[in-house]
Parts: structure tokens; sequence; C-alpha cells
């Protein structure tokens, strides 16, 4: 039992010494960075207006696309409600 508890121990020793060293390594890595290498921070609203922009862009076409079908569908209905097509359904005596 008491050695279930060292074990518990050292394992989370372990992990605490690998998290420290990776949290020191990427620190040191980032402050080795010269700052022209460095991106540009952009402000969060461009990326907002870009994607604000084509989303408006894909309602507009599926809009578009939307209305036609409406369109020809009432076309199509209303052509056969004027022209009074209608159909017959027969059944066969076979």
């Amino acid at each position: 039992m008491k050695a279930k508890h060292i074990e518990s121990g050292l394992a989370l020793l372990g992990a605490l010494v690998v998290l420290i060293g990776v949290t020191f390594a990427a620190s040191s890595a980032f402050a080795a960075e010269p700052v022209a290498d460095r991106v540009t921070a952009v402000t969060a609203a461009e990326p907002l207006a870009v994607a604000i922009a084509g989303a408006r862009a894909a309602n507009a076409e599926t809009a578009a696309d939307a209305a036609a079908a409406i369109a020809r569908d009432t076309v199509l209905g209303l052509d056969i409600q004027f022209a009074d097509r209608t159909s017959k359904l027969t059944v066969s005596a076979d």
C-alpha cells in the first residue's frame, strides 16, 4: 500500500518536472525569436468583417437560387391551372 502511494507521488513529481521543462523551453524559444519575424497582430474586427462579408454573399446567392426555384414552380403551377390541364387516372380491368 505504501509503495502505491510512493509510486503515485513519483508519477506526479515526474509530470510536474516535464510540465515545468516544457514551459521553460517554450518561453525561451519565444524570447529568442526576433521581433521582425513575428506576425503582426490583426484586430478582431478584420477577420469578423471578412466572415460577415462571406456570409452575406452566400446568403444572397442562396436567396437568389431559392427565389428562382419558387418562380419556376409558381409559373409551372399557374400554366397548368390556366391551361386547365388535368390528368385522369384509369384502372384497367386486367
